[in-house]
């Protein structure tokens, strides 16, 4: 194998979240996950040299082969660049930095810094974008629906920080656990909810995208958990957790899912910890 199971799983996750993402362009959301999760095993220093030089004539083939399905997936994702939703989305992944780069180099701590600094730019910067036109109309290029600035306090993406920042107030491994699920369990249940959803429930969510919601929480806290030691949690944790996102996102609409649904899972897990360590 060129990967080793740790950043296969990595991968994996990688591929079938870009897919969600973008509809489509399989093989490239493939290639993509793939050479992300080698980058993630030389950064943990497992993949060993012959593993990166055994990468060069598996990509000579690759493209030689698949060039013209690649060339085709490549103008399909730069379509789907349009859509304010994929930019959304790609966007709100970038959250993923603070528990999967931030933290296992400097902490919860650190990571805790970051998160209110971030908090505080994002919402300085929508309220100055207001009253200068350049920048919000740049601001609307990489984060669209410019209503969410002008017409609301607050926006989903400045929510979704501020809800990062609570739950980073939480004890390890819940904190970190919880950014993890609520990045990823959102971005599955809009996706998978907007495109396959049939069955109502929870205030108006469907509940193809809250089962969706579920699995991408409960494999991104295991992922995270595999390829971040010092973040790892039981799966009974995990399970407390990842019920709290689907209920979170599936019971409030909006900015208040964005705020809520870290916070929440990561005060259900350490709950979870707190009564499992009194027993």
């Amino acid at each position: 194998m060129l990967l080793l199971p740790l950043e296969m799983s990595a991968a994996i996750l990688i591929a079938l979240t870009l897919w969600l993402t973008f509809r489509g362009g399989v093989l490239f959301c493939i290639f993509l996950g793939w050479v992300l999760g080698v980058f993630l095993g030389m950064v943990r220093a497992e993949t060993h040299l012959w593993t990166v030089l055994s990468l060069i004539p598996v990509g000579i083939w690759f493209f030689i082969n698949w060039r013209h399905k690649i060339a085709s997936d490549i103008t399909f994702v730069t379509c789907a660049f349009r859509e304010p939703l994929v930019r959304r989305k790609l966007l709100r992944y970038g959250g993923l930095i603070f528990p999967c780069i931030i933290y296992p180099f400097g902490g919860s701590g650190v990571m805790n810094k970051y998160l209110m600094i971030a908090t505080v730019f994002s919402f300085a910067l929508e309220k100055i974008s207001c009253h200068v036109p350049f920048l919000s109309k740049w601001l609307t290029v990489i984060s669209p629906e410019p209503y969410e600035r002008k017409e609301k306090s607050i926006s989903g993406t400045t929510c979704y920080l501020l809800g990062a920042f609570v739950a980073s107030l939480f004890p390890d491994p819940a904190s970190v656990q919880a950014l993890v699920m609520a990045t990823i369990g959102d971005a599955w249940a809009v996706l998978v909810g907007q495109r396959w959803g049939k069955i109502p429930w929870l205030e108006g969510k469907t509940l193809e995208g809250s089962l969706a919601c579920f699995c991408g929480a409960i494999s991104g806290g295991y992922v995270f958990g595999l390829l971040v030691p010092m973040g790892q949690a039981p799966w009974l944790i995990l399970l407390w957790g990842s019920l709290a996102t689907l209920f979170t996102e599936g019971l409030f609409k909006h900015e208040l899912d964005n705020l809520l649904t870290a916070p929440v899972s990561a005060a259900v897990m350490t709950a979870v910890i707190w009564v499992a360590y009194i027993l």
